[in-house]
C-alpha cells in the first residue's frame, strides 16, 4: 500500500517535500475515491472529517442562503481542498461538487493536523495553499465587484480559448446555469449577455462559442 499511495501523495504541492515517515504515517488514513459528475463529496456545517486530494477531474464550490445559491470557486486537479476548514477545525461553508467524473484521495483530518505539526515541509505547504486560497477568492471578489457583467463573460472567453489552444471555437464545458453563478449572474442574464456578445465578435450556438472577431472582443473584455 505505501509504494502505491505516497507516489500519489508527492504529485500534490502539499507532499512533495514531505518526509517520507510523514508519508507513510498518512498512508493507513487515505481512502481512494471515484465519483461522477454532480456528486457532492463533503456536508455543509459540519466539521470535515477528512481532507481531498483531487487527483483528476474538477469541482465546484456552491454556497447557499435563504433561497439563493451561487458557485464562489471552481479547481482543477492537481488541487487539495478543506485545508482551511481542518486546520480552524471550523465546519464547512461550501458544497463541493463534481464539475466532472472525478478521482480523490481523502485523508482522515486528525492524521493530516499531526502531519502540519510535525513536519515543517507540510506546514509550510499548508501555508502557502491557504494563501494562494485566500488571494484567489480576493481576486474574484475585486473581478465581481469592478468588472461589468458583460467583462466577466469576455474574459471568460478569452481564457477559454487560451486553455484550448488558442482556438476560436469555445466549448461551454458545464450547464449555463453552472457557468452564471460561476460569473456572478442569474442564468437569465446570462442568455441576455449571449446576444450582447454578439456585437462584440462572439457568435453562439447552443453549447458551443465562436469568436469572429478577436479584437472586439478584447476590447470589450479589457476596457
Amino acid at each position: 500500500m505505501p509504494e502505491v499511495v505516497i507516489p500519489i501523495l508527492r504529485t500534490f504541492p502539499m507532499f512533495s517535500d514531505a518526509k517520507e515517515s510523514t508519508l507513510r504515517a498518512l498512508v493507513p488514513s487515505c481512502i481512494f475515491q471515484s465519483f461522477s459528475a454532480g456528486v457532492t463529496i463533503n456536508k455543509v456545517g459540519e466539521i470535515p472529517a477528512f481532507i481531498y486530494c483531487l487527483r483528476s477531474g474538477s469541482v465546484e464550490g456552491w454556497a447557499s442562503l435563504n433561497n439563493a445559491e451561487t458557485i464562489v470557486a471552481t479547481s482543477a486537479a492537481p488541487m487539495v481542498f478543506e485545508v482551511s476548514t481542518a486546520v480552524q477545525r471550523h465546519a464547512s461553508v461550501l458544497a463541493i461538487v463534481t464539475r466532472e467524473a472525478s478521482e480523490t484521495i481523502a485523508i482522515e483530518t486528525s492524521a493530516f493536523l499531526k502531519a502540519i505539526q510535525d513536519d515543517q515541509a507540510v506546514c509550510h505547504a499548508a501555508l502557502i495553499h491557504a494563501s494562494r486560497v485566500n488571494m484567489q477568492m480576493i481576486d474574484r471578489l475585486l473581478d465581481h465587484r469592478l468588472r461589468t457583467a458583460e467583462q466577466r463573460l469576455g474574459q471568460w472567453v478569452l481564457s477559454a480559448m487560451e486553455r484550448n489552444g488558442n482556438s476560436r471555437t469555445v466549448t461551454i464545458g458545464v450547464s449555463k446555469r453552472a457557468l452564471a453563478y460561476e460569473l456572478g449572474m442569474s442564468p437569465a442574464n446570462l442568455s441576455r449577455l449571449f446576444n450582447v456578445l454578439r456585437e462584440h465578435g462572439v457568435e453562439t450556438k447552443g453549447m458551443s462559442m465562436t469568436i469572429v472577431d478577436l479584437d472586439k472582443l478584447r476590447q470589450l473584455s479589457r476596457a
